[in-house]
């Protein structure tokens, strides 16, 4: 026998047992006795008064069973199986349903696909359920999406949340989304209670090797009287053994945003699961639209991969969304992966002056403001204007895009205030530091939390030290998207800039990954994008020596900072009168202008759509890929409004418009992981430690499954019995107690009262 959750603490009731004990202790209480003469005529014989110590006490033993009955059956308690299963016609049940949502339930080698079969499979068990039955249903994804998760006895309405719900799409995390089942059934009431997983039994999703995620299952399992059990059902039968396929990795672009007529960079590539080298062919799309001139034919191996680059120019200003499409097989999921593109006029940037001349050229922001706005074209694609840093405020700040620090000597308290306001809500800063900075007050801004410094200049180093051996860029630390394009196999002569004089930066202080790699760009971490080399003497094998970072990128906010270890003019390097130098500029002010667009972001991370300061967010609805409709919540705040959705749960391409315009659309992509198009099978000794410890069973049909939770399995509730019991103990309490009034009675009459002696006159007489 066994109790249900919680209710054992009613257990605790059972110390009223002591109360029957207690009122019989307190009536055998002593009292002083005075006797008086008629007290001889009341006195019960021995036997007699035997006989009612006899009855008191059992009266005691019956109440305190009556008492112990009372709290067994609120504490409700049940059997499972045997001849106890005759008392009940059905066991109400708690059942949680778990879809696994993922791309690879999509599959279409057989004529029904593994997610259409799991909805089907849910109907059919839904059939055979009762009243007092309850259902709850939750899609496994990415994240756990709670379809219903309050269990709920309207079967019309799980029916019409199954049809509902979305295409897959994602990945999914079944260990994540089981634990969740369990929270929900350790708040249900009825005995029998079943997390029922649907998927098509693939190994990914189970993440065997995560054994914290399995230990906080088991321990979540365990916790109440009653454990649920929980089913995993393989709808493919079994068929998903051998499955080739061809999928798409993420799009990488050179940037989130540019300008018309300028090119953009769209890198990807293609890989196998199983087979062996095949043909296949694969295409840009714009907004949908098929790029004919942009299709590659690519040979894949078997489990390998294929580089792919496009490049392409936007014609007009716009939002975009550019996607690498394959030719469909059966998994149309992984098939194409899609990229968002702002395209709009000239990026606006403030150049700060460090050291203003008479003469511009001489200037610390001259060779930067010919290269980005250079005179006489009426459309540039970056927009400069030039301020004093003497004189530059937090005013010059509004409607920019980016920052150029060039050689400023130092930054006041206000002006700092004002850039990390700045960077902090998405605008992007750079750092070119001269002869003129004071690295003191600079390293004053480092910090590893919230500095305006990635890292602390040292000293100034020179070609001398080097014996006038060249210092030349390493083409290998040329890594970043949006600089590989310089790359000595893609550049013109950018590795070739020759640097007599740069400031060393202190790495030491670069927050590192576990594996001893500087982090990358985000939360905090610096980024080292371009280093410098110094070529050794011609021996048999060159040697190449890798310098200290010259360009470092840290996220900031909703921002990013890049600091360089040189100033952005012919002082100190070559760098300015390559051929390379002003697309390397636009690189730059591109990729921290499109910093703040977050278009292409994670699942589960919001959407931030920035809006005009005359504009109300709740003017402004998202758009899901399964064409559902969100409001938009306000955020940000004065210096840049925000439309937000705060939260995305489903992978793939959004849609921001203001309600009623159709006209005017503007795109976000949500990423997911990938590694789902692995569609390798779950392997026996996986399934053996999954089945370990009673933690899940695996059947594959509703036959199977009903017949695994028929008879002995069932659990029948005794409440109601014991319940009975108490009742007819209290009636046979209340009759013991009336014969025992009776009794006493009935022994003082008929019992003989001693009769006194006869007057002492009259026995003479006699």
């Amino acid at each position: 026998m066994s109790f249900g959750l919680l209710n054992g603490l009613m257990l605790l009731g059972l110390a009223a047992l002591a109360l029957p004990i207690v009122v019989h202790l307190i009536s055998k209480r002593k009292f002083d006795v005075v006797s008086w003469g008629a007290m001889q005529f009341l006195e019960l014989g021995r036997r007699t008064r035997r006989r009612i110590r006899i009855e008191e006490f059992l009266l005691m033993l019956l109440r305190i069973g009556m008492l112990a009955l009372l709290v067994l059956a609120l504490a409700r308690p049940w059997a499972q199986g045997g001849w106890l299963t005759s008392f009940s016609n059905s066991t109400k049940r708690d059942v949680v349903f778990v879809i696994d949502g993922s791309y690879s339930m999509g599959w279409e080698g057989k004529a029904v696909t593994p997610h259409a079969a799991a909805i089907q499979w849910a109907h059919e068990l839904l059939a055979g359920f009762r009243g007092g039955d309850t259902v709850a249903l939750l899609d496994a994804r990415d994240t756990v999406r709670p379809v219903i998760d309050s269990p709920t006895s309207d079967f019309a309405t799980v029916r019409e949340r199954l049809d509902g719900l979305p295409d897959p799409s994602g990945t999914s995390n079944l260990p994540l989304a089981a634990t969740e089942a369990v929270k929900i059934l350790s708040r249900t009431t009825n005995l029998t209670r079943h997390v029922i997983v649907l998927t098509d039994g693939q190994s990914l999703p189970w993440q065997t090797g995560n054994e914290a995620a399995w230990l906080r299952l088991d321990d979540l399992r365990n916790e109440p009287a009653v454990p649920p059990q929980i089913w995993v059902v393989d709808v493919t039968g079994g068929a998903n053994q051998d499955r080739d396929n061809f999928a798409v990795d993420r799009v990488e672009l050179s940037r989130e945003l540019t300008v018309p007529g300028f090119p953009i960079r769209i890198r990807t590539s293609v890989h196998q699961s199983g087979g062996v080298t095949m043909r296949r062919r694969v295409s840009l799309e714009v907004n949908g639209q098929r790029l004919d001139e942009k299709t590659l034919q690519i040979n894949v191996p078997g489990n390998g991969r294929t580089p792919v680059e496009f490049e392409h120019r936007f014609p007009s200003v716009g939002s975009y969304v550019v996607s690498v499409v394959l030719d469909p097989d059966n998994l149309p999921g992984d098939n194409r992966a899609d990229a968002a593109v702002i395209v709009q006029d000239g990026v606006p940037v403030l150049l700060v002056d460090g050291d203003p001349q008479l003469d511009p050229v001489l200037s610390e922001t001259f060779f930067v403001k010919a290269g980005l706005t250079p005179l006489g074209n009426r459309s540039p694609w970056v927009s400069a204007r030039v301020v004093d840093h003497s004189r530059f405020t937090a005013a010059d700040l509004e409607g920019r895009s980016v920052v150029v620090l060039c050689n400023v000597p130092r930054l006041n308290e206000a002006q700092q205030g004002a850039l990390k306001d700045f960077v902090g809500h998405g605008g992007g800063l750079v750092i070119a530091p001269g002869d003129r900075i004071v690295d003191t007050a600079y390293n004053e801004m480092h910090n590893e939390s919230d500095g305006l410094l990635p890292l602390k200049f040292l000293d100034t180093d020179t070609e001398e030290n080097h014996t006038l051996r060249p210092i030349n860029v390493d083409n290998e630390s040329l890594q970043a998207p949006w600089l590989s394009g310089f790359r000595s196999e893609s550049g013109i002569d950018f590795v070739r800039s020759r640097f007599a004089k740069w400031w060393r930066l202190d790495t030491t202080a670069a927050p590192r990954r576990p594996d001893g790699e500087s982090r990358i760009e985000g939360a905090g971490g610096v980024d080292p994008l371009l280093g410098l080399r110094e070529d050794g003497p011609p021996v048999s094998q060159a040697r190449v020596e890798t310098i200290d970072p010259r360009v470092v990128a840290r996220q900031y906010g909703a921002g990013m900072i890049v600091q360089l270890a040189v100033p952005l003019d012919a002082d100190w390097s070559t760098l300015p009168s390559r051929n390379d130098f002003v697309p390397f500029l636009h690189e730059l002010v591109f990729r921290l202008a499109g910093q703040s667009s977050g278009r292409n972001v994670d699942i589960g991370m919001p959407l931030q759509l920035e809006i005009g300061s005359e504009e109300a967010a709740d003017a402004w609805e998202f758009t899901g890929p399964d064409d559902h409709h969100y409001e938009a919540d306000p955020a940000g705040g004065d210096h840049r409004p925000l439309a937000e959705l705060p939260r995305t749960d489903l992978a793939g391409v959004y849609r921001a418009q203001p309600k009623g315009d159709d006209d005017r659309e503007e795109f976000f992509v949500v990423n997911f992981d990938r590694s789902e198009s692995d569609l390798a099978p779950l392997e026996a000794l996986d399934r053996q430690q999954l089945t370990g410890n009673d933690r899940l069973h695996f059947v594959d049909s509703v036959e199977e499954f009903k017949t695994a939770t028929r008879g002995e399995a069932s659990r029948t509730e005794l409440w109601w019995l014991l319940m009975l019991v108490v009742i007819g103990v209290l009636v046979f309490e209340v009759v013991m107690t009336r014969r025992l009034v009776q009794g006493g009675h009935e022994s003082l009459d008929g019992e003989a009262f001693p009769t006194a002696p006869p007057p002492a006159s009259t026995r003479q007489t006699a």
